[in-house]
């Protein structure tokens, strides 16, 4: 669960004044066909990127539409297997399935066996087997669709967990919906079984959880995940197998040219309120998109696009995600070496992407527009940016958080000395980058379940260890050094707590005009289009001592984090040094100026303030331009 003090509260909100004008049938009703992807928000330019719903590519190649029974490789219309350059290689068998109600048990169902589900209604469920293949037909304008039908099915397709881990298995062109997980649970691989497959399937209106769970070494590509109750998709260890020995959960996943939209139409984001707009207990879903079949749901801030749990070694490359309900993306807790490009992220509530508590990344070369507008309306006193740092980047204290040690990591990336933002572009978010340091977010302070990843003289840091030792941790106020102390004697200090350290913003264009984005007001909104780096006062022991503010000067100057050589177009503002502080938003000239001139927020009077002006060093080469751009760029780059 993030810890964002009012900010883990604030959820949507703009959903209401900026209702979404796409028509959609009603959602207990048929078959979606996922809504156009017109977005509410009128920001960019509207050259969109390649979609996925609705669209030519989840147009199954096999058009069979004869009599159920074992096949042959080589029947026309039908998948071939069996041998190398077959569509199944490792499959040895081959089954048409009729249409109609009918589940199979893993004890009904062979291992390494194709199963064509003819075109149509399959009303039930599978337990799958090792290299089996789920793969749905085209036929006469009637595609493949697995349904649970809203009849108590909590999956479509997942194993039997007490025969172990069945990996290999492919799932593709299928259309699967209307299937009741539980919330934080998911329609497709609840089990998390490795190594599976998904690809150009629809996977929607399922509720209240999410739609797919992804295991290590799973790869998801072009698929539509849309209107699910909680996710699109999450990945996280269920079962004992496929866990990384790094972080403790899934590795190696590989998320690739997805279209991922109006997910958590279950409100896990919360009801949200902003006084000075008229909202309070504001529902963010608006009331077309809401799934009857949700239950009561109890709002727990694990919503939106699709989220990450103790992942190592994950690529998410060139997807398409909008109008999530909550943020696009969310790496929550101890992930490590997340691989952001080419992903187009537009129109979410919550922002774009989060990393929290977590290691190593590069997010380069994304489009992100529009995010934010309603979680910031919900929370107009901290910014709301599109991109927002929580105690993550890459941590050198104790030589760094290494790259994915298993084998099938070979390649991915691994960023254990420097975490990089770069070369995104930014239209109208509700702000840009903020690296955010909570200083009573440790170990042992009882909001999470594990500890830091990094490794003291004595092994790993822990919760048990950090709760024994932490009150003896001391730094030294001038030069932020840690002792060493305790039993076994270590930098307590700096291993217990998740640090927002070495993370580069550079090479970054930022578009805004707050007359686009709805609210931008002093009054309804005054965070609006902020960023920076800051923390906020600490009152727990021992981060609270010599005073609450160490933890502010710490992360703000000693660090290792910068923002540098990138493009402001419009009036973006910046915040630092301290949550409260009164000099925020500070000025370009503070924000910019050389270090060397000032105090790094050291005196007594910044102390007992919590104000200081700086300077703060940052955005050396960058350029600001108060004065808007007249058409920002759309997702092709083009103006």
């Amino acid at each position: 669960m993030p810890v964002k003090l009012a900010h883990a509260a604030a959820r949507a909100a703009m959903r209401a004044a900026v209702a979404l004008s796409v028509p959609v049938a009603a959602l207990a009703g048929c078959t979606a066909a996922p809504p156009p992807a017109t977005p509410a928000h009128t920001g960019a330019a509207a050259a969109f990127p390649t979609r996925v719903c609705g669209h030519a590519v989840l147009q199954s190649p096999y058009h069979y539409a004869g009599r159920p029974g074992r096949y042959r490789s080589g029947q026309p219309g039908l998948p071939t297997y069996g041998t190398p350059r077959s569509d199944f290689p490792a499959a040895t068998a081959g089954v048409v399935l009729p249409a109609g109600k009918h589940s199979f048990s893993s004890f009904q169902l062979a291992p390494h066996t194709v199963y064509y589900l003819l075109p149509g209604t399959h009303v039930g469920s599978f337990q799958a087997n090792a290299d089996d293949a789920f793969v749905g037909g085209w036929s006469d304008g009637t595609s493949s669709v697995l349904s649970g039908a809203y009849s108590g099915y909590p999956w479509a397709i997942d194993s039997n967990s007490s025969a172990g881990n069945q990996p290999g298995v492919t799932i593709e062109y299928l259309t699967i919906e209307k299937f009741q997980p539980n919330a934080n649970a998911a329609a497709v691989n609840q089990s998390g079984n490795t190594n599976w497959t998904f690809r150009y399937n629809t996977v929607t209106l399922n509720a209240p959880g999410a739609g797919i769970i992804a295991g290590a070494s799973n790869v998801l590509k072009e698929n539509c995940l849309t209107l699910n109750g909680q996710y699109g998709f999450q990945s996280s260890a269920t079962d004992p197998w496929g866990r990384d020995s790094l972080t403790g959960g899934p590795y190696n996943i590989r998320i690739t040219g997805n279209e991922i939209s109006y997910n958590d139409t279950c409100d896990f984001e919360g009801l949200l309120s902003n006084r000075a707009i008229g909202w309070h207990n504001h529902n963010p879903v608006p009331e077309q998109y809401r799934n009857s079949h949700c239950g009561t749901v109890v709002p727990d801030g694990n919503e939106g696009g699709f989220k990450l749990w103790q992942t190592d070694g994950v690529t998410i490359k060139d997807n398409y995600i909008h109008h999530n309900w909550g943020p696009g993306i969310w790496t929550d807790t101890d992930n490590a070496n997340t691989t952001y490009t080419g992903n187009t992220i537009m129109d979410n509530d919550g922002e774009a992407i989060i990393e929290e508590i977590s290691y190593n990344f590069a997010i380069t070369g994304n489009y992100l527009a529009n995010n934010g507008w309603a979680e910031g309306l919900s929370n107009p006193g901290f910014p709301t940016p599109a991109i927002y740092v929580s105690q993550s980047g890459s941590d050198t204290a104790f030589g760094g958080v290494p790259g994915c040690p298993e084998r099938s990591c070979a390649g991915q990336g691994a960023y254990p000395r420097q975490s990089v933002i770069s070369g995104n572009t930014f239209v109208n978010n509700s702000g840009s980058v903020l690296l955010w340091q909570n200083s009573d977010r440790f170990c042992s302070a009882g909001f999470d379940a594990v500890c830091t990843l990094v490794k003291g003289p004595a092994g790993p840091f822990t919760i048990r260890s950090c709760k024994s030792n932490l009150r003896s941790a001391t730094i030294h106020a001038t030069t932020y050094t840690p002792q060493r102390t305790g039993v076994p004697a270590a930098d307590w200090w700096n291993g217990c707590l998740w640090w927002t350290a070495n993370v580069k913003v550079t090479k970054n264009v930022i578009d805004f005009d707050p007359a686009v984005v709805p609210h931008c007001t002093r009054k309804d909104w005054p965070t609006c289009g902020g960023g920076g780096i800051f923390a906020e006062y600490s009152i727990a022991p021992p981060y609270n001592h010599p005073g609450g503010w160490v933890i502010l000067s710490q992360v703000t100057f000693f660090e290792n984090d910068s923002f540098s050589d990138n493009v402001y177009n419009g009036p973006s503002t910046f915040y630092a040094w301290n949550q409260g502080n009164g000099e925020n938003p500070v000025s370009w000239a503070d924000w910019t100026g050389k270090v060397s001139r000032g105090d790094r927020c050291s005196s007594a009077g910044a102390h007992a303030s919590g104000a200081c002006s700086g300077p703060f060093g940052q955005d050396s080469g960058s350029d600001y331009n108060r004065a808007t751009v007249p058409s920002p760029p759309s997702p092709s780059g083009s103006r």
